[in-house]
């Protein structure tokens, strides 16, 4: 037995057909069924699988169903093919439903659905990658797109920022006017920081009063200021609750990386997260970059 074959796990039952779901972009939303045999996946006429992507190349990857294993190739793209944030080459490598994929900027994995499931409910699709409250991305979702963004700084050799955004004092906030005004400003504040990013920042709701933001393809003086005009932003915003003023303000924290020195993402959001604990030292409404903290 080859160690190829050795690494082959249990798949469903032959009943359940595998699919390809795009995760992200949302509104490109797609469940392809996976014919078996291998699929050319790409940009190009020429391909089986069409995915609409400048950065996709005509003929991409390819995917291969034998009934029994998923393999994915990587088909000497210009932007390469990822798995978990690794780069495929040639090599054909298997892949399983928990793998996330990226080819361009788009975000895919492996499902297995029985033929009665095929007509998968996009409301539900839409529940499991959004915060309820905010309707803002949560943070698997994240996670999930993080993955490559991460991969493409480090292979470009670009800055990649993580910037973690905190309400402050919102457990008083909370206390004083009630949970309502708490989640009136929860729900202005994904508006405010949707209204004011660019759209290839990622942003997602990260815990109960933390928000997140992945800013890639930036100088590090811009991210700052980018993390100031945020700050700015909710600082001018007049939240009310029942025609009554409320004031809410956020710290952030900014942790920047570069090229092949760019960490794994829980060692940049450990980072940004300590940048945020030494913002919200200094009072309210503050910013505190990664630099700043090598200098202290």
């Amino acid at each position: 037995m080859s160690n190829f074959d050795a690494l082959t796990r249990p798949m469903p039952t032959a009943e359940a057909r595998p699919h390809l779901i795009v995760l992200y972009p949302q509104t490109s939303f797609r469940q392809i069924p996976l014919m078996r045999g291998k699929s050319v996946i790409g940009r190009g006429t020429e391909a089986d699988i069409r995915l609409e992507d400048e950065m996709i190349s005509r003929k991409h990857s390819e995917i291969s169903w034998d009934g029994t294993k998923i393999t994915l190739r990587d088909l000497d793209s210009t932007n390469g093919t990822f798995v978990d944030g690794v780069a495929l080459t040639t090599h054909p490598k298997m892949v399983f439903p928990e793998n996330r994929l990226q080819i361009g900027k788009m975000v895919l994995k492996i499902d297995f659905k029985e033929p009665s499931d095929e007509a998968f409910d996009r409301e539900f699709f839409e529940a499991a990658t959004t915060d309820p409250l905010t309707k803002a991305p949560n943070r698997r979702t994240f996670i999930d797109r993080s993955v490559g963004e991460l991969a493409s700084a480090r292979r470009k050799n670009q800055y990649v920022h993580v910037v973690l955004c905190q309400v402050d004092h919102f457990k008083k906030l909370c206390e004083d006017w009630g949970n309502s005004t708490g989640d009136m400003v929860l729900k202005s504040l994904s508006q405010i920081f949707t209204r004011n990013k660019r759209e290839s920042d990622l942003f997602a709701r990260y815990s109960n009063e933390e928000f997140i933001l992945m800013l890639p393809e930036m100088a590090k003086a811009d991210a700052i200021k980018s993390a100031e005009r945020l700050r700015s932003a909710v600082e001018s915003y007049k939240f009310s609750f029942n025609d009554k003023p409320v004031t809410a303000t956020v710290s952030l924290g900014v942790a920047s990386s570069k090229g092949r020195e760019i960490p794994t993402l829980d060692a940049m959001v450990s980072k940004a997260s300590q940048c945020l604990y030494y913002a919200k030292e200094q009072g309210q409404s503050q910013i505190v970059h990664s630099d700043m903290l090598q200098k202290a």
